[in-house]
Formats: C-alpha cells, structure tokens, sequence
C-alpha cells in the first residue's frame, strides 16, 4: 500500500471526523463484502462513531453469522438521513452497490470507495482500489494495520471469511503470497476458522446439491468461443430452497471444467432480471471485458454483470429474451 498511504490516511481522518457514516456493500452480497463491511462496522464501533449498515438485498444465511449483520437496515431506513461520510465497500460502481438511485449527494459530504476490482470506475470523492490485493477484506486488513487498530477475534473472522470466499478457500487465481499471509496472522489473531469452514465450505445441503445436478444438466459448449455455459432457473431456487449466494457458488466449480477457455453461469433472478458470472483459468482470456460487454465487471478471471430479460429454452438452446 505504499502509493496509497495518503489515501489511507485520508479516509481515517475522514471516518473519525465524521458524525454520521454509513456503510454500504454491493447488492446479492457475498462473504467478502460483508466480511469487509462487518470489520469496518466493528472498528467504528470500537471508535464510537455512529454508523449505519446497507445492502440492498438480505444476508445469505452462511455469512449471517458475522459480526453486526443484524443491524443491516432497510432502504427506507436509511436514505431519508444525511451522512458525512458513505463508505462502499467491494463495488466496481454505484449501480452494482445498489444505491446508484437511492443516493442523494445534496445529503452525502463525502463518499469513500474501497474496492479491489481493476474495472472499479473510481466513482468515489476518496477512492482506494487496489486491483492486487485478493479482496476488499484484506484491503480493510491492510488499513488496520496501517492504522496500527489492534485487531481482535471477531474483526479477524469477519476478514478471513471474505478472503476465504474471494480466493476459493485459496484455490484461485485471486490467491496470492500476501492474501496467505495476511490469513496466517488472522489465524494467529484468533479468527474462527472452524465455524467459517462449516458455515461457508461445508454448506452444501440437499438442495443446493440437486441444484448442481440441474446446472449439470443443462451444461452446454459453445465451440466457436470455446466456452462451457449451464443456467439456473429462479424456480429452481424456489423449489429447492436454495439462496441466490449459494447459487453463485457454481461459477467457481464450474471453472474447473476440462477442454474450455472460460465457463459462464447464468441465474434468473427471482426479482427479475438475469446474473452472469464468468470464470476461466486461462492466461490468455479476460473475462473482465467479456463482462464489460453487458455492462459489468470484475477482474480478469473472475468477472460477473447483470442484465435484464429472461432465459427460456428454445430450440434445444437457451436464450435471454
């Protein structure tokens, strides 16, 4: 963080100066964002800042055993207030944050932008996007320690599940030296690591495994662009039980396969509206711009984007009308 050290600075002077923050992660959030937004929580509260949390969509049920994720508010709850400070964390821009039009700047002085995806648009009045770090949690790892804010066991397993959930329990490309090292001492700093195992790893339930077998089923390969696709259905996840989160999760399975360049999954949403997650492991693909095509983003082997419209089965082929 050595060219960002300013920025760092900054945004504590910022957070500690501030009467009213609130703290946003993006919409269908995932272990990293809320683990980054509960350690940020907590810090403030060790500060005795009065904050609030947001996101638009409810807590998937295997990362509400976080710290502070019951005090996540409703829209309404919260945008009727002014705020010194607005903090969103692990969003490539406001739009994916959700609060792209719920946000009134005349009520916002200051908006802090803390992200690791190299497609961020640095929508921010104070942006920090640091496209080498594996995930906004060892981003807020790393301005702790820069503050030099003692890290206790609860702020530890909020941000060793999110590096966790963003590197694949460490089996993807987002895996890096520092992302072992900085979850090394989190260990060593008491984080719960056991009950990130059971609750993220080991979540697989009946339904969540006969979705996969549906997903199996509908597997494809389009040959002209060497990719592997299977979608899920939103009556899927309302028949088997299954959250939109653990869902997602079969992007990263997939990304396994043999013999294609890169994999996408693509959800309908039970709102409406469809998600893609593209992956791949290979060097010469960058998944980022496929996902930028539609309006989304990410890194470059890990990437997703939502769109409207909905999938129907046509022909012996899938598409989004």
């Amino acid at each position: 963080m050595i060219n960002h050290l300013a920025v760092a600075q900054q945004i504590k002077n910022k957070l500690l100066a501030s009467a009213e923050i609130l703290l946003v992660t993006h919409q269908h959030p995932d272990g990293d964002g809320l683990g980054a937004l509960s350690a940020l929580a907590q810090y403030l509260s060790l500060k005795n800042k009065k904050y609030q949390l947001f996101c638009l969509h409810r807590v998937p049920e295997n990362s509400s055993f976080l710290p502070l994720m019951h005090q996540i508010a409703s829209a309404a709850e919260v945008f009727d207030n002014d705020f010194e400070a607005i903090v969103v964390l692990d969003s490539g821009d406001l739009g994916y944050a959700g609060i792209e039009h719920l946000l009134d700047r005349q009520k916002v002085k200051t908006l802090i932008n803390i992200d690791h995806h190299p497609t961020n648009t640095s929508f921010g009045d104070i942006n920090l996007v640091l496209p080498h770090f594996s995930s906004a949690s060892e981003i807020v790892y790393q301005l702790f320690r820069y503050w030099q804010q003692p890290i206790n066991k609860e702020m530890a397993t909020a941000l060793l599940n999110g590096i966790i959930f963003d590197t694949g329990a460490f089996s993807n490309a987002a895996t890096s030296l520092s992302s072992l090292k900085v979850a090394s001492h989190l260990l060593n700093l008491g984080a719960r690591h056991n009950e990130i195992n059971e609750k993220v790893l080991r979540n697989k339930g009946l339904g969540l495994l006969k979705l996969w077998g549906r997903a199996f089923e509908r597997l494809q390969y389009n040959s002209r662009y060497n990719l592997a696709f299977t979608v899920v259905l939103s009556e899927d996840l309302q028949e088997l039980g299954v959250d939109l989160e653990a869902a997602s999760g079969l992007a990263n399975f997939f990304n396994e396969l043999y013999g294609a360049k890169a994999s996408l999954i693509l959800i309908q949403l039970p709102t409406g509206g469809i998600k893609g997650s593209f992956r791949t492991t290979s060097d010469d693909v960058d998944v980022a711009r496929l996902a930028g095509l539609f309006g989304g983003g990410g890194h470059q082997k890990a990437a997703g984007f939502s769109v409207k419209g909905k999938l129907v089965y046509n022909e012996s082929k899938w598409e989004i009308i």
